[in-house]
């Protein structure tokens, strides 16, 4: 089988680590960002066996494929944690995004192969069907996505798939702001001989009351298309009250929530503004 493998890693490591005393311990604090790159072409014949998995901070990404006969194989794989690769400017800068890319095109045609593993052992024969899975995770939507055949005869396939997610946060004196943005894609196209299944799974709900949104079974000889995107996007916007908000209502303009376990005495912890009084409110009796 001949292996033509081409690949190179652009790697950026950002590493900060604060070292201080609180209560005589040290603490310490490492921020670790990243940019991976992979290209990948495999043609040959013979028995084939790979599997791959890609973790960038909530986002997942694992393929696997298997079989014996024919295999033509190429796919492209770019992720990116917290980092960002400005080709123009030849630089590296910092980002609050995380996302992972993968393409993938494959060609199978089933086989049974045989190999003689030394001078005096009898051939080993491998007679196994194809298989080939792709697998998507976001972790911050609680999505996943995947597209799986099995016991393939022939198989010729392209597939590209996202996963994506940003948050961003501010704070200030009055007003706390948070917005998060995730992106889940698998996208493909199939001919094939044997069986697939596809499926899109949501958990956001609960992990035992999980939304089943697409779950698909074929066996036989198809061609399948899917375009399969889902976004979730949060934002909030929340303004910061003093726990007794001075001299501007007072106890009376506390929130109702806070009313209730902080309960007061008007002009002593109600925090109103205070003004002296002409005369005592209980004069003593002498």
């Amino acid at each position: 089988m001949r292996n033509r493998y081409k690949g190179f890693l652009l790697a950026i490591l950002f590493s900060v680590i604060f070292v201080g005393s609180i209560c005589g311990q040290p603490e310490t604090s490492v921020d670790l960002r990243y940019i991976y790159h992979m290209d990948q072409d495999v043609k040959g014949n013979g028995f084939f066996s790979s599997y791959q998995t890609t973790d960038v901070t909530n986002l997942t990404l694992s393929n696997m494929a298997h079989g014996s006969g024919s295999y033509d194989y190429e796919s492209k794989l770019d992720s990116r944690n917290g980092a960002k690769y400005d080709e123009k400017n030849d630089a590296y800068t910092l980002t609050s995004d995380r996302g992972v890319t993968f393409m993938e095109s494959a060609d199978f045609s089933y086989a049974p192969a045989s190999m003689q593993m030394g001078k005096y052992s009898l051939p080993i024969a491998f007679q196994s069907k194809g298989a080939e899975k792709t697998c998507l995770k976001n972790y911050i939507s609680n999505v996943s996505m995947n597209a799986r055949f099995n016991y393939l005869d022939t198989l010729s396939k392209n597939l590209s798939s996202e996963l994506y997610w940003k948050l961003a946060s501010s704070e200030d004196e009055f007003e706390f702001n948070l917005d998060s943005d995730a992106r889940t894609k698998l996208n493909f196209e199939a001919a094939f001989s044997g069986s697939g299944h596809v499926g899109v799974l949501d958990m956001s709900q609960d992990e035992h009351d999980a939304d089943i949104l697409i779950d698909e079974d074929y066996r036989g000889t198809y061609y399948i298309t899917k375009n399969m995107s889902h976004e979730d996007v949060y934002k909030l916007k929340q303004q910061i009250d003093d726990w007794l908000p001075c001299c501007s209502g007072g106890f009376a303009d506390m929130n109702l929530s806070d009313k209730k376990p902080f309960k007061s005495a008007t002009g002593v912890f109600d925090c109103t503004c205070f003004k002296v009084p002409t005369e005592a409110q209980f004069p003593r009796i002498y």
